[in-house]
This record gives C-alpha cells, structure tokens and sequence, in this order.
C-alpha cells in the first residue's frame, strides 16, 4: 500500500510540473509587449519586426510604416516627414496596437492602428494638437498616453521659438470594439504606488541603485546634470534625482540611490478638482506654498503637486521634504 502511495505522490508532482511548465509556456506565448519608440527616418534598418502574434512591421523605401499579415500589407502609414515617429505593442490577446506620429508645417498629429492578429484593423483614430508639438507612448500595451506641448512664452511666431518641452497629457483605455476612453491618472492605483515609492507609468522607484535603474529605464539617450537639490539622471519617461557626490562630481554612482522620481510630462488638472482626492489619501497638506504647489506625506515619503496656469500638474516624489 505504501509503494502505491508513493508512485501516485509521484506520478501527481510529475503531472503537477508538466502543468507548470505549460501554463508558463501558454503565459509566454501571450505575454504583453511593449516595443520602443523608433524613428522610421534613421532607424528603417531595425525592421523588417516580427511580432509574437504573426504580424510584421515594416518600413516603405518611403519611410513610412506599413502592418503586414503573411507578407501582405493591411495597413500603411501616409506622409513620411523628418518628424514621424512608432511604436508598438501586442496585448494579452494578441491584438496590436500601433501609433504613428506625424508632423509638417508644425502641426502633428498621432494615428493610432488597431489590428488584431487574423490582421483585421479595427481601430484608425487620429488625435490632433493645437499646441506647439504633440508627445505619444504607450504606458501598457493598450493604454495610450497624449500629450500636447504648451508653445513657449518667448514664442514670437517662428518655429524655432514655439517649443516650450512642457507636455499636458491625458490617457486613453483602447479597446477592440474601435473606441478609446480617456481614464484617470489619479486612481487608488496611484496612491498605493506612490506609498511605495513609485509614480504610476514611470519606471523606477525611490530607493533603487543607479545602475538598477539604468536597466529598468533602458534609454540610451539618458543624460546627467547637476542641478538644485539633486545630480538628475534625465530620461524620456521620467527624471531622477541623487544626492550630491562628495567632489560634486556630476557622474552618477552605480550603488547610488534614488532620491527623487518625477514625471516628465506634466497632467491635466488643477487644485479645486484634484485637492478632494489627495486629501483623501494622504490627509491635509504638509506645506502650501501660495496657489502653486501642495506637500503631502506619503508614507515614508513626500509628494509635491505643482500646479500651473489653469489646468496643469506637475509631480514630484522624493524620500526627504525638500519642498521646505
């Protein structure tokens, strides 16, 4: 009786493990992805791309993007100029997801494809800008973030002097009925990353080594600069401030921690619709200081709010309240 006990405990790890293995394997085949941002202009080399779920991107001689499903084109971007700009996912189901930026005369505009995997496009909206420039990502691989730029103040009607680097963004759920909806930043998601040390949509956290945090950003365009407070690790995602070396050196130590994380791209909102929530969360203000900027504890950490014009939001979350 024992050995037949012992053969069946076996035989039950064994087709215990043999299920294991296959989940994982079905969990592999659908994993999400998010693909970086290329430029179809001086990175047409990268492709031909071929996606985990039979589709393939590719760029025309023209340089504008074309979806492929078994060597045919369902789909192909129109209007290549110097500024045009892709990326792509595949979702938990296997649909992709692809934005396509353009720009001439300085005006952009970010069309957004939908295709699912049989290569039926069920989604092509475009969002337009009225600002200075127009700023898109992928934060998921079916949420899309929107930005656009504010023109500078010293804008004196050339293109040159338009551009101001400052982003108002929204985000948008897409879905494969076609329909995208624009969903909240300010979430209980939020609040529970920010406890953590962490901003929602941005890699990192509060605490990580530099050289941790190179591999989660992955931006090889990154840069370093010392400035009020921090040394900054500048990336396209998201700003991150470290303590000071002893030299003031700028360089950026590979066991140095992170002190400070901050969105790159501002929101929009502004104090009257956003104070509730943070209250709510967090509790009263730490600090205010005038109608620009609200201090809140988070935890162990500090949460600044900044708060521009009428409908603009900046975030900025560090271990010590610098805002003092």
């Amino acid at each position: 009786m024992k050995k037949v006990v012992k053969v069946l405990a076996v035989c039950f790890l064994a087709i215990t493990s043999l299920l294991f293995l296959t989940e994982n394997k079905a969990s592999a085949k659908t994993n999400e992805k998010v693909y970086k941002t290329y430029s179809p202009s001086s990175e047409k080399s990268k492709f031909p791309i071929k996606l985990s779920n039979s589709l393939v991107i590719d760029i025309t001689s023209n340089k504008e993007p074309v979806i492929k499903k078994d060597g045919r084109a369902i789909w192909q971007g129109v209007g290549g100029w110097s500024s045009s700009e892709i990326s792509f996912t595949v979702t938990k189901t296997n649909d992709t997801y692809l934005y396509y930026k353009t720009g001439a005369g300085g005006t952009e505009t970010v069309e957004v494809i939908g295709v699912n995997r049989n290569g039926k496009i069920f989604m092509n909206k475009a969002f337009g800008g009225d600002g200075a420039g127009m700023h898109a990502r992928f934060v998921s691989s079916s949420i899309i973030e929107i930005g656009i730029e504010e023109y500078s103040p010293y804008y004196d009607g050339s293109t040159a002097s338009k551009h101001s680097g400052s982003f108002k963004s929204k985000f948008y759920q897409l879905y494969v009925k076609g329909s995208a909806k624009e969903i909240a930043y300010f979430d209980s998601t939020f609040a529970s990353l920010a406890k953590k040390g962490q901003l929602k949509w941005v890699p990192g956290a509060l605490g990580m080594s530099f050289s941790n945090l190179k591999s989660a950003v992955q931006d090889p365009y990154a840069r370093q600069e010392m400035a009020e407070h921090y040394i900054f690790y500048y990336t396209a995602l998201g700003n991150y401030g470290f303590y000071y070396n002893n030299d003031y050196s700028k360089a950026i130590k590979s066991n140095a921690k992170v002190r400070g994380v901050f969105r790159t791209s501002d929101l929009h909102g502004n104090r009257k619709s956003l104070r509730p929530y943070f209250r709510k969360q967090f509790g009263k203000e730490v600090l205010s200081y005038g109608n620009h900027m609200d201090v809140y504890r988070v935890g162990k950490y500090y949460l600044g709010v900044q708060y521009f014009d009428e409908d603009t939001v900046h975030l900025n979350l560090t271990t010590e309240n610098v805002f003092r």
